[in-house]
């Protein structure tokens, strides 16, 4: 297994030591694009760990406004976004070291310290796609220029990264000095919990497992700034299983087991499979072995279909030594292409011209009013899909202070409070997403929208000690916006109510979400196999907000409102009559 455990959180530490970085060189800069830069390169990156496209819009926004008033420094940070965006996101490494390597050259072009940053962005990459050499490489030049310019928090980072090379090629006794020293450093605390990963990690590749498991049980405590804490258990779960030692690790089973389901990084997904299959194996529960092992080779053939390792190998070569040739290769093609088109365009025009003559009269108003009509139509499509994206970006933004307010509560009654408001908003977020991605603008498909929001919700009220399944039935149905945002505030209710109240009183659950057509009519059903409804529950006495929002929006549809419930559990249906599809 290799040791990965801190990537997924590190690369967005990378670039993190930019911000701080940035902060502080240009602590007393008060021009206003400099503050509009920061802003872009913070949103790029925010947007680049929940992998969304909106990311390169502001790397982009963020490098033309850089170039526009000549300040290097800020070129530098959004060719670093850009490249995070395609390493992240799209997982083209060769386009992602392009940005990385003409950061580097702005920077020593321009002398800024920031390469240093960048260096290391580079050795992350590397080293995910486990070309150790190199990422040993590009992390001693990171972490040199760090003791030099005396920065604190980079040389942390190096350091743990250089443990977790070291302990790979199997340099055991260099990885625990470069572990244990990046431990002093009195900086980032929240890092050490995924250097107690590694540890743990560094003593299983010696299969000395009773010393790792302090270690390891550090790294997978549940604290607010413990952002690793699902991802570090594959390696306690490896320790346990070598042991065969199961106590204390019932519920850290299921928490593995759900975030194995849930996460979406396939290398952590891979990893914790593995693990599980190893621990059901070591306990003889054979079945469930080896179902969780064709779950870690499937993981695994996507992870190296994604990798292209001998594009990864060579990937500083080429950037060096085929330059000149790739431009040159495009100028030729574009030579090529220009010829073809003037080719073209000529006998498009002596078609056009010939035509035009004949029908002079008649092609001048046909002309007129085809051109009018779809201009007509391109400015309102692209007017719709602008309102629609800043829309859904604006949702995004208020959901992100939320979760900033959120996080200040101290009061679990109003974080859960504020939790409820954040998905209202994703939800309709959601909604806005997927129409400007729509190519006509006209509706949403329910099936792609329901399975997105009710595996966000899922992912917001998962708990430690119980393992709630959520199966999604869905039609493949185009309905209009009037229709889909009062019952998309419906299914959010319903399945967060379902999260959060069904099953307090049971280890397990589950939660059915249905939506089907019948006869002109749409059907949402949801249910579960939880404690019920109170004996004198009344929909239409209920003082719950969230039962007043179904009620309400069930009344806006026209909708039949039934709710069915006993001890054994509880169904909701809301039965819309008079569909209207797109």
């Amino acid at each position: 297994m290799k040791l990965y455990c801190f990537f997924s959180p590190l690369i967005f530490l990378a670039t993190l030591h930019g911000f701080f970085h940035f902060s502080q060189v240009e602590q007393n800069a008060t021009s206003v694009y400099k503050k509009t830069i920061q802003t872009h390169i913070d949103n790029a990156w925010e947007y680049t760990l929940n992998e969304n496209d909106s990311a390169l819009i502001y790397a982009e926004k963020a490098l033309q406004l850089s170039k526009k008033n000549k300040y290097p420094f800020g070129i530098a940070m959004a060719l670093e976004s850009k490249g995070l965006y395609h390493e992240i996101v799209t997982g083209n490494y060769d386009l992602a070291s392009g940005y990385y390597f003409e950061g580097i050259r702005i920077c020593e072009t321009n002398n800024l310290a920031y390469a240093s940053s960048i260096y290391h962005s580079l050795g992350v990459m590397f080293h995910t796609s486990d070309n150790y050499n190199k990422a040993l490489e590009y992390y001693n030049i990171a972490y040199n220029r760090a003791k030099k310019d005396k920065d604190s928090v980079l040389q942390k980072k190096c350091l743990i990264n250089l443990g977790s090379i070291h302990s790979s090629l199997q340099n055991y006794e260099k990885a625990k000095v470069f572990m244990l020293e990046s431990l002093r450093l009195d900086k980032r605390r929240e890092l050490d919990y995924n250097i107690y990963a590694n540890l743990g990690n560094l003593f299983i590749r010696q299969k000395q497992y009773k010393k790792a498991i302090p270690y390891l049980e550090k790294s997978v405590k549940v604290t607010p700034d413990n952002l690793d804490s699902e991802k570090n258990l594959m390696y306690l779960i490896e320790a346990k299983a070598a042991l065969r030692d199961s106590t204390g690790m019932q519920p850290k089973i299921r928490r593995a087991i759900i975030e194995a389901e849930n996460i979406t990084a396939l290398r952590a997904k891979s990893n914790l499979y593995d693990a599980l299959s190893k621990y059901f194996y070591a306990f003889e529960d054979y079945k469930t072995a080896i179902d969780y092992h064709k779950k870690y080779q499937a993981a695994f053939v996507e992870i190296k279909e994604k990798q292209r390792d001998q594009t990864v190998y060579d990937i500083e070569t080429k950037y060096q030594t085929e330059k000149k040739e790739r431009e040159l290769e495009r100028k030729k093609a574009n030579e090529t292409l220009f010829i073809i088109i003037v080719i073209f365009l000529a006998i498009l025009l002596t078609l056009v011209t010939l035509f035009y003559i004949k029908n002079r009269k008649k092609n001048q108003l046909l002309g007129k009013q085809k051109n009018l009509l779809e201009s007509t139509v391109e400015e309102k499509n692209t007017l719709l899909k602008e309102i629609h994206h800043r829309v859904k970006n604006n949702l995004q933004v208020i959901s992100s202070l939320l979760s900033l307010q959120q996080r200040q509560l101290k009061d679990p009654k109003a974080s859960q409070a504020m939790q409820v408001g954040r998905d209202r908003v994703k939800a309709m977020a959601l909604i806005h997403q997927n129409l400007y991605q729509d190519t006509q603008i006209i509706g949403i498909e329910t099936s792609d929208y329901v399975n997105k929001l009710a595996n966000n919700l899922v992912q917001n009220y998962k708990t430690e000690d119980k393992l709630i399944e959520v199966k999604v039935n869905v039609d493949s149905i185009k309905v209009d916006v009037d229709t889909i945002i009062p019952l998309g505030l419906i299914i959010n209710e319903l399945i967060s109510n379902a999260l959060k109240y069904a099953f307090t009183d049971q280890p397990t659950g589950r939660i059915d979400v249905s939506l089907t057509s019948n006869n002109n009519s749409l059907i949402l059903s949801i249910a579960d196999n939880g404690k019920g409804l109170p004996e004198n529950f009344s929909v239409n006495q209920i003082s719950s907000t969230g039962f007043r929002l179904i009620k309400a929006f069930s009344d806006k549809l026209k909708a039949n409102l039934k709710i069915t419930s006993s001890k054994k559990g509880t169904e909701i249906a809301v039965i819309i009559p008079n569909l209207k599809t797109v």
